[in-house]
């Protein structure tokens, strides 16, 4: 939180994102993760492409040492840091969030103050193409805190059509994200009681989903199926740094 307040405070555009986003989204978000014990283990931030080189400057003059491997791989466009002092290893994206799958955040910015919009941290767990089980409870948290419904008439609740809407253009991170959607529907006891809220939500959102048009790009890319990969291969990718 302070890093966001701070660099805020320096006239810079930072969100927190991952599962320390999910817990900070909002208290009740938080809450579930303390009753379920899901620690936030590590520290997440995307930045506007104009204010990347003004935030490593800010992060230096506190004690965060750029990984320069990173910086010259990645050409400015991902950066790490690590703490000395503090123990502490954080990551920041740039504009956008390229995983499996890239989330653009065009125009979303300043729908919350601290994080990235609801619909984009759920979206960053369901594009993971292996996905793992602290994936699907971090998924399966958010559905248990925040209702689905149509339109952005509040920014607690995840807005269906955006998230359909961007499925429908993309072919491959449609085929990951229902693929884990499932899973979180069928890994929703791990919720206890919140496991009904949970399961009905993911129908909800599969519903919206399977129930939008696609786009002439997805329908083409369809064919093909999954003769060819249709994720990006992160681990390959981060062995190069």
């Amino acid at each position: 939180m302070s890093l966001v307040s701070g660099s805020t405070a320096a006239g810079l555009t930072v969100r927190i994102v991952g599962s320390t986003g999910i817990r900070l989204h909002c208290p009740d978000a938080s809450a579930t993760m303390d009753a379920v014990e899901r620690p936030a283990k590590d520290i997440d931030l995307v930045v506007r492409h104009g204010d990347r080189g003004k935030l490593r400057d800010w992060l230096e003059q506190r004690g965060w040492v750029v990984d320069r491997d990173m910086l010259v791989a990645m050409e400015g466009e991902r950066y790490a840091f690590h703490h000395p002092g503090a123990g502490l290893d954080l990551d920041v994206f740039v504009e956008k969030l390229e995983f499996c799958h890239t989330i653009p955040l065009n125009g979303r910015w300043e729908q919350h103050a601290t994080t990235i919009p609801i619909e984009d941290l759920l979206l960053q767990k369901l594009q993971v193409h292996d996905i793992t089980s602290s994936d699907v409870l971090d998924a399966a948290i958010v559905l248990a805190t925040h209702d689905v419904a149509p339109g952005d008439r509040d920014d607690e609740i995840i807005d269906c059509e955006y998230v359909a809407s961007l499925l429908a253009r993309d072919w491959g991170f449609h085929r990951d994200a229902t693929a884990n959607l499932d899973r979180v529907h069928d890994a929703a006891d791990t919720l206890g009681d919140r496991a009904q809220r949970v399961a009905e939500r993911a129908v909800k959102l599969r519903q919206a989903i399977d129930g939008t048009q696609k786009s002439r790009g997805w329908r083409m890319r369809a064919r093909v199926g999954e003769r060819m990969q249709w994720w990006d291969d992160v681990s390959e990718r981060e062995d190069t740094y």
